[in-house]
């Protein structure tokens, strides 16, 4: 049996902690570098770092979002960096039996997991974020092969890898590089030849990137200032015809996931009925990056405006979640033809 330290008493490490007791480590301690930590945590010490690195320890797993930074001030206060690991480590660990020593290492060496998926068969990682297979499910989407597929918000790429499956030709696009994710260590396990574009979605645009068959927007949209904007440039990819898919936060189901709106539960119900949206700032279930929510109506209304036709639209995840499919019908329509037509004379 190994001796184990954990560092990091959080959500993460709880997380981690779901795998114990484990066949070959033992948990000796924790270290955390809050003060007001210290003392005990599930029956073992929880020390400062400056102390902990004293210990005797086979492998110290760094269970946090922030893995980078920690392991800088972890070598710097003396931990044998050979024996740092991911949080993502005794995960795959436990399914060792279904895959190869290269993809152990692969899939282990990834910092921190967003997406719960079906990396390969029977590998789960250890996300945050479900996938969800509804959001694949239209009867159009079953077989795409021959169709080309851009992925917004890719992040680890359980979307992307699950197009791909089903013969799509996938590039996936996403604000953040595919090694500060899942995404490249997804990709090379499963050798599949897929793009990465790192790029914002406002610069989004057919001259630059190419046309698409089809686009899925997922969890993206109430993360933007100008989610108008956003949709506006998926158009400009599509041509007449083609599907976008978009999936994200609506005000319906507020009240079971933010604090503010479990009190105004009532409000949501007359709220939904109209085209509205609020705009919050670090508000929004606490997070920084949650701006524009709106009602399943108003994100149809987003849509609609935006050049596209409906073909599905409803409500997921016990109201929480809008879902759309819809299909490209015209470009995006002048804002002012007024103003247009004047500025022609």
């Amino acid at each position: 049996m190994k001796s184990l330290l954990i560092w990091g008493t959080g959500k993460t490490a709880e997380k981690t902690l779901r795998n114990f007791p484990h066949p070959h480590f033992d948990v000796v301690a924790f270290v955390d570098n809050n003060p007001q930590r210290h003392g005990a945590y599930r029956g073992r010490p929880v020390l400062s770092p400056k102390i902990a690195v004293h210990l005797e320890y086979d492998e110290v797993v760094i269970c946090s979002s922030f893995f980078s930074e920690i392991e800088v001030q972890a070598i710097e206060l003396g931990f044998d960096k050979s024996k740092i690991r991911t949080t993502g480590y005794l995960n795959f660990l436990t399914q060792a039996s279904k895959l190869s020593p290269e993809d152990l290492d692969t899939l282990s060496s990834v910092p921190w997991w967003y997406h719960t998926f079906e990396v390969l068969p029977g590998v789960i990682t250890p996300g945050v974020c479900p996938y969800k297979s509804e959001l694949l499910a239209h009867p159009l989407l079953q077989n795409l092969s021959g169709k080309r597929a851009l992925d917004i918000g890719a992040w680890d790429g359980p979307y992307t890898l699950e197009m791909a499956r089903r013969g799509a030709s996938v590039t996936a696009f996403d604000i953040q590089p595919p090694n500060h994710s899942g995404f490249d260590a997804m990709r090379r396990v499963n050798k599949l030849n897929v793009a990465h574009i790192c790029d914002s979605v406002y610069n989004l645009s057919k001259e630059r990137h190419g046309s698409f068959d089809l686009v899925t927007f997922f969890g993206v949209y109430y993360h933007l200032r100008d989610p108008l904007s956003a949709f506006s440039a998926i158009n400009s990819v599509l041509p007449q015809g083609g599907l976008i898919l978009v999936e994200g936060a609506v005000l319906e189901g507020a009240p079971l996931i933010d604090s503010f709106w479990k009190e105004h539960a009532d409000q949501i119900q007359e709220f939904k009925k109209f085209p509205l949206a609020t705009y919050v700032k670090g508000e929004f279930q606490g997070e920084w990056s949650n701006w524009w929510v709106p009602t399943l109506t108003c994100l149809a209304h987003w849509i609609e405006s935006t050049g596209f036709e409906i073909l599905e639209h409803s409500l997921l995840a016990s109201d929480t979640r809008g879902y759309s499919v819809a299909r490209k019908v015209s470009e995006v329509p002048s804002e002012h033809i007024v103003l247009g037509t004047q500025a022609n004379h």
